[in-house]
């Protein structure tokens, strides 16, 4: 084969017969055949991509909505308690996350997201129990932990499986679940608010059904769920032998890239990782706040919690749809920066419109402007890391150090 990554850097490198391998690959693949394997790969893969992270989403940002359901006066939170809370997730979320990268081909993707969803499913449900702000500490710090491998191993695997002009549709089909997930959640919120049975208060109910649900997905996921894309059990023989020669044709797809430490600690030699460190850093810091504390914020703007909760629905369905268009315009046009600082600037206007107004239809409306941005920033900026690192760990470890 002509076409090969580097074993020291994770770099794709060629040899000047590399053009003639390629063109005899390229025809060698029929484009309605491979339309019709994507498609099957899509909807298998991502629709239990998509699940996993819907329901990471909801485990994960459920404490937004149980902060308007009375937890932190039943709980007895004092001072900054609950922004404790909500911090020390991030605590063993950022610690585990390299690993579980670097992890991912080794234990393999199935097994180690199973495991993942398995856990942060229980700690949810046991969440309903909790008595005491320790106890919603530790839980807290045990869902960081298992949903750590979750996000970057979804992008690990992406990189792994798609070409650089196919990861932003799929990233945002990832991000728009994210965001789906907060329209279910504020649905699935208001609808226990009355909810008082077996001696709990609603907010005990929402963690255990939110935790029961994701608890019941696993054994499904691992069933579906394929462990070679080129050997999955929903292709044919000759949609099969598309995927391989989708693999063959394209270097950086790394399903056989071996693991050595020297790949891993080739990230940290290439500046582009902390430039990535710092833009993840800083749009990051919008995301996470958006989804933790948006039923608050329009809690804030004079509506009871119920409705606040539902309020949230329209906000997180029209930044999936925007993040969904705007994907598609950088895939078409094979460009990252220029979309992702059109993100950052819809950012600033709703940041800018929140500040200087208050009118409470100015105000929604800075919501939804903030709902435009804050998920393509995040979601654009993880798709063109993908594309700038070449070799599965080297690109793996990037993704693990520099997502949150």
């Amino acid at each position: 084969m002509s076409l090969k990554i580097d074993e020291k850097e994770g770099d794709v490198t060629t040899t000047p017969t590399a053009g003639s391998v390629i063109a005899e690959l390229s025809n060698a693949i029929d484009p309605v055949l491979q339309k019709r394997v994507m498609l099957k790969l899509d909807a298998v893969v991502l629709g239990c991509f998509g699940v996993m992270y819907l329901m990471a989403n909801l485990d994960r940002n459920n404490l937004g909505n149980t902060n308007i359901m009375g937890l932190p006066e039943d709980l007895g939170l004092k001072s900054n308690e609950f922004g404790n809370a909500v911090t020390l997730f991030f605590a063993t979320y950022v610690a585990f996350e390299a690993p579980c990268s670097i992890a991912l081909k080794v234990v393999g993707p199935k097994n180690l997201l199973s495991v993942c969803m398995l856990g942060w499913g229980v700690t949810c449900l046991g969440m309903g129990f909790i008595t005491n702000v320790q106890q919603l500490y530790a839980c807290r710090l045990i869902i960081g932990a298992f949903e750590a491998g979750l996000i970057p191993c979804i992008n690990a695997y992406i990189g792994m499986v798609y070409l650089r002009n196919e990861m932003s549709l799929r990233s945002a089909i990832m991000y728009g679940f994210s965001a789906l997930a907060g329209a279910v959640g504020g649905l699935l919120a208001s609808a226990v608010s009355n909810i008082n049975a077996g001696g709990l208060p609603s907010w005990s109910w929402l963690f255990i059904i939110e935790g029961i649900i994701t608890i019941a997905c696993v054994p499904v996921l691992y069933t579906i769920f394929p462990k070679d894309p080129r050997t999955a059990w929903f292709l044919n023989e000759q949609e099969r032998e598309v995927m391989r020669l989708r693999f063959e044709l394209n270097p950086h797809l790394s399903l056989e890239d071996k693991f050595s430490w020297a790949k891993v600690f080739s990230a940290f030699k290439d500046p582009k990782l902390y430039l990535h460190a710092v833009l993840e850093f800083c749009v990051s810091l919008s995301l996470f706040s958006f989804m933790t504390f948006l039923p608050a914020v329009i809690r804030g703007l004079g509506y009871a919690s119920v409705k606040a909760q539902l309020l949230t629905v329209p906000v997180y369905l029209w930044a999936t749809v925007a993040y969904i268009g705007i994907a598609l315009a950088s895939d078409r046009i094979g460009l990252r920066s220029p979309f992702i600082i059109g993100a950052c600037i819809a950012l600033i206007t709703g940041y800018t419109m929140m500040l200087a107004s208050t009118t409470i239809g100015v105000r929604l409306a800075a919501v939804f402007c903030l709902g435009t941005g804050v998920y393509a920033t995040c979601g654009l900026c993880i798709v063109w890391l993908n594309s700038n690192f070449a070799g599965h760990f080297k690109r793996a470890t990037a993704l693990g150090i520099v997502y949150r």
